[in-house]
């Protein structure tokens, strides 16, 4: 499964994408947003998180790319292998609806760890004058062939189990929670996800090719989840104003399932002013989804211009 580290600086040709309003709204849908076309059709922009699908076709491109697993059946074999590490992402600010944003990606680096691979990817967004509107990198982990996922799909264990020993507090939990929210993930959002996003790997949406990467069914993407959790963020301690994020940064720490209950807990960050920190957690449990996260934003409400 080793990987070719000479395709370090591979870049994907440029394209450029119009933001149009039903993309945007379809989008917005796929995530769960409770006013799907209420802000941005208003003032005429995209959610932050909507970058995703500008670039996705291009990070498929190169976790794809022949050249840096060696053979075709190679490439089929470490995608199955492939999970969601890490997610950075800077918005410089809002898309407007009805422009022209060009992107481009790039392979950052390949770091081998123990038997695994730790692929970073990068994409860059520009307007019509050749600014810099946002940038997204994205960790990939490709695990060896007997390595397992962590499962956690809340199957019922008819036989009682033992008392667990008590667990170190989490982060969360030694800080001053400023906001918890629930929310809900529909059954069925992976697929609207999927043609929403136009991430199609098929272990979002083919239950028998998610079993053969080890898992009991199709799991929903990292992006999903991490833009339903900003989505919370944005409405419960932004102020509905999405144009204050200028970056977020997490590590997806556990399987999503259709069907499942989460909570997005934020608390202030001690060493950096304007940051939260936050967590999602699967509610009801102790089992966090999401870790690690980072969301920073500006004091003024206003859409980022």
């Amino acid at each position: 499964m080793g990987l070719n580290t000479k395709v370090i600086g591979y870049k994907t040709k440029a394209q450029s994408v119009k933001i149009d309003d039903v993309s945007v709204k379809n989008y917005l849908d796929a995530i769960g947003s409770n006013n799907p076309m209420g802000f941005y059709s208003r003032n005429k922009f995209a959610p932050p998180m909507f970058n995703v699908a500008l670039e996705i076709s291009h990070i498929t491109e190169l976790w794809s790319l022949e050249e840096l697993h060696g053979s075709k059946e190679d490439v089929e074999r470490n995608i199955l292998m492939l999970v969601h590490g890490e997610q950075k992402m800077k918005f410089n600010r809002l898309l407007k609806l009805n422009e022209e944003i060009t992107t481009h990606a790039i392979i950052e680096n390949i770091q081998q760890k123990g038997r695994n691979y730790i692929l970073t990817l990068k994409s860059i967004h520009l307007d019509s004058n050749s600014k810099e509107t946002g940038t997204s990198e994205w960790s990939l982990f490709i695990r060896a062939e007997d390595s397992k996922l962590e499962k956690s799909n809340q199957q019922k264990d008819p036989k009682p189990k033992p008392k667990p020993k008590p667990k170190a507090p989490s982060e969360a939990s030694t800080k001053q929670i400023i906001f918890s929210q629930d929310f809900h993930v529909p059954d069925g959002v992976t697929y609207k996800y999927a043609e929403a996003s136009g991430d199609r790997n098929k272990i979002h949406i083919d239950p028998e090719y998610a079993k053969k990467a080890g898992l009991d069914g199709v799991i929903v993407h990292g992006l999903c989840t991490m833009a339903m959790a900003i989505e919370q963020i944005t409405d419960n301690h932004l102020g509905g104003f999405p144009g204050t994020i200028k970056e977020v940064g997490l590590r997806f720490s556990s399987p999503v399932w259709p069907t499942d209950d989460l909570t997005v807990q934020g608390w202030k960050a001690e060493d950096e002013e304007n940051s939260l920190l936050f967590e999602v957690n699967r509610s009801g449990g102790d089992t966090k989804v999401i870790k690690s996260g980072r969301l920073k934003f500006e004091n003024e409400q206003h859409i980022g211009f």
